[in-house]
């Protein structure tokens, strides 16, 4: 058999049962490692800034490490050399990665390493026990007009994010959410729209994923000149049709003969119900290109290594900068951004001011570390929290520009 399959390995054209939750397990184990990771980071990231010591090293926090700051900066950047605030260099390897990635593979990130949608993926399981018309509760053509919300979402946030000099996805990022509303420093906003994509996930299959991520819509424009693609090869196809009724993103796989579709995440569902060996391949614009690789745990080895092996190689050569970088420009911040993780030292310079000035409009000692996060101020002076920190700053930008 040529080309990369996911399907029955035996010889010969016929029919074969498919136990799809058997072919799936690699990616489904991927899923949570990467959900495992991620978590893990996060909490690293709570627990320094705690003030415990670590014997581990601590990447950053989720916003120096997110793929979609690169995008979300890159309007600053290309205007006058800036980052926007909580972006890092960090933030460009991991996309660069995620390129990668999608170049060789398509938006494999989307169906293998994506927590949100492993997510919405766990919760479309219980939806399916549930509900019998699970992911069939819109029609076809309603499905797919939704789908260009994507793009809206897209350039509505490249655009106030330029203008703005902020991270405003933010407030509505379910994927900050999931990690963060915890910890008490998350949008409210963000976190109804995070419980809303879940309620959605029991009645579609990745809601968020296939009618609102600006990342995913990036990358599915992407992936159509990726290397491998689903292809269906029509001397062997009997169209049948299951291949498109499986695909949970709702792809008419029968009627193409190469998947092209922007929301395909390359879970292999298609490919796992076809009961034609060699119908469905993931391969190359060729049936001899990748021949050898026929297994799922060969995928996820190649999505595992395309992603983390950029990142780890910069993380070793010292380039993976997750720290506060010199193009981050000075004097963005509003009171709205300021939360409990930041330091007087970060506030100071958001606000365009020295720390001396800052700890004086406080109220607080003029020799208190410029590390100090905002939540440990209650700890100095107990009436110091996050809101008293807004007005007490709030008082004397009106004070001076009166």
């Amino acid at each position: 058999m040529n080309g990369l399959s996911f399907g029955s390995a035996k010889q010969g054209v016929r029919r074969v049962q498919v136990n799809t939750r058997r072919s799936q397990w690699v990616r489904r184990s991927v899923q949570i490692l990467l959900f495992l990771f991620v978590f893990s980071v996060v909490l690293s990231h709570y627990m320094e800034r705690r003030g415990l010591e670590l014997p581990w090293p601590v990447l950053g926090n989720f916003h120096a490490l997110c793929p979609f700051g690169a995008v979300e900066s890159a309007g600053r950047l290309l205007l006058d050399g800036a980052l926007i605030p909580k972006i890092r260099v960090s933030n460009f390897w991991v996309f660069g990665s995620l390129i990668l990635l999608t170049l060789v593979l398509g938006s494999a990130f989307c169906g293998y390493l994506c927590p949100l949608g492993s997510v919405q993926e766990w919760t479309g399981r219980l939806g399916r026990r549930l509900f019998r018309k699970f992911n069939r509760f819109s029609g076809h053509r309603l499905d797919r007009v939704l789908g260009f919300m994507r793009y809206g979402v897209l350039i509505l946030i490249l655009v106030q994010t330029t203008l703005s000099l902020r991270l405003v996805f933010q407030r509505v990022d379910p994927f900050y959410a999931l990690f963060h509303f915890w910890m008490g420093d998350v949008f409210l906003s963000a976190v109804i729209v995070l419980g809303v994509v879940l309620i959605l996930s029991l009645f579609f299959e990745r809601p968020w994923c296939r009618w609102f991520c600006p990342l995913g819509a990036l990358l599915g424009l992407l992936q159509r000149v990726s290397f491998l693609k689903i292809r269906r090869q029509k001397d062997v196809c009997s169209g049948c049709g299951k291949c498109s009724r499986a695909c949970p993103m709702g792809i008419t796989v029968a009627r193409i003969q190469c998947v092209k579709d922007s929301r395909c995440n390359r879970c292999g569902s298609c490919i796992d119900v076809c009961g034609r060996e060699g119908a469905l391949l993931l391969s190359g614009p060729r049936r001899g290109v990748f021949a050898p690789l026929k297994s799922r745990i060969v995928m996820g080895v190649l999505v595992l290594s395309l992603f983390f092996l950029p990142i780890v190689s910069a993380i070793t050569g010292g380039y993976f900068n997750s720290s506060a970088s010199k193009l981050e420009r000075p004097g963005t911040l509003t009171l709205q951004d300021i939360r409990g993780s930041m330091t007087l030292g970060e506030m100071a310079r958001g606000l365009r001011m020295d720390t001396a000035s800052l700890t004086a409009i406080l109220g607080i000692p003029p020799d208190t570390p410029d590390t100090t996060k905002m939540y440990d101020l209650e700890e100095i002076d107990g009436e110091l929290t996050i809101g008293q920190v807004k007005d007490r700053l709030s008082y004397h930008m009106e004070k001076r520009g009166s």
